[in-house]
């Protein structure tokens, strides 16, 4: 998939570290975001091919809403530009795939941008 600045997929995370106002006093991070920055920092430019956006924990998460819609704020996320299709996409909205999970989201990237996969 050939990307450019008006089309790159976006890459939902959560924040490096956040706090969760039902568990306070602690501070957190999410693995499964954890693992995508791990990817993000360690494959040469990838991190160019993507438009990262990181969110914070509380909800609603007004810009993954904007881009996927209510039913599913969960994160990571991968929202596909339109016209682009993967076998990973967990969801759809208004004619946009996305992707849900760290594991999905590699995968999905090892086929649209080449990146390496896991060892196993």
């Amino acid at each position: 998939m050939a990307v450019d600045a008006t089309h790159k997929p976006i890459l939902f995370l959560l924040d490096r570290e956040f706090e969760d106002g039902q568990l306070p006093g602690q501070r957190f991070f999410c693995r499964h975001s954890l693992l995508l920055e791990g990817a993000l920092s360690s494959i040469e430019g990838l991190d160019a091919q993507l438009d990262v956006r990181r969110i914070g924990f509380s909800r609603p998460r007004r810009e993954v809403i904007a881009e996927i819609g209510e039913q599913d704020q969960s994160l990571p996320k991968l929202v596909l530009p339109q016209g682009v299709f993967n076998e990973h996409a967990s969801g759809e909205y208004q004619q946009r795939q996305y992707i849900s999970g760290a594991e999905p989201i590699l995968a999905a990237l090892n086929g649209l941008l080449g990146i390496p996969v896991a060892h196993p």
